[in-house]
């Protein structure tokens, strides 16, 4: 069973208003629903990570039954990446995950989806690591480890769990600025 994760807590702090929430697609959808539905004829299931400031704006674009939005729990509130992968586990109740994990701050199309579908491991672009586009297996042990020693760097866990760069050639952009987008 492959779940997606959708990363939809950050601060956007450069980009000065909610990456999730804006448009980065040809679409007039916001871009946490764009990449959400991107990753569903590859999954079982889509969850959408959030934090306490987007949780209820989020939670009104979605009303699929394949779509679950969390929002961090304790102990990981505002830890990145990590925060969104206790909640998953929290959520879900699985002790093994095989995810595809995207944040939204990538412009990012369907041949990228299907491309993390056919294996494990994050996308790289000649020289560019894209890590939090990925598509992982990681044990809850793991994680309940990385938190006992307080480590949430998001590249160690990708490490511990054989999540090595995948050399993709298709299109894919990292959003940081609103001029990024030009």
């Amino acid at each position: 069973m492959t779940d997606s994760l959708i990363l939809a807590g950050g601060r956007s702090s450069r980009f000065k208003s909610d990456k999730a929430l804006a448009h980065f697609n040809d679409l007039s959808i916001p871009n946490v629903k764009y990449t959400a539905d991107l990753t569903l004829p590859y999954v079982d299931h889509c969850y959408v990570s959030t934090n306490s400031n987007n949780h209820h704006a989020i939670s009104t674009l979605f009303d699929d039954s394949k779509i679950t939005v969390i929002q961090d729990q304790e102990p990981l509130i505002d830890c990145g990446p990590v925060s969104a992968l206790w909640s998953y586990f929290q959520q879900s109740d699985q002790t093994i995950a095989d995810l595809i994990v995207i944040a939204t701050d990538y412009k990012i199309d369907q041949s990228a989806v299907e491309f993390l579908s056919e294996d494990f491991g994050y996308i790289k672009i000649k020289r560019l690591p894209y890590y939090t586009c990925c598509h992982l297996k990681i044990k809850i042990d793991l994680l309940k480890q990385q938190i006992h020693n307080h480590n949430y760097r998001w590249r160690e866990l990708l490490d511990k769990s054989d999540c090595g760069a995948r050399n993709y050639e298709g299109n894919l952009k990292n959003i940081n600025y609103p001029e990024d987008l030009e």
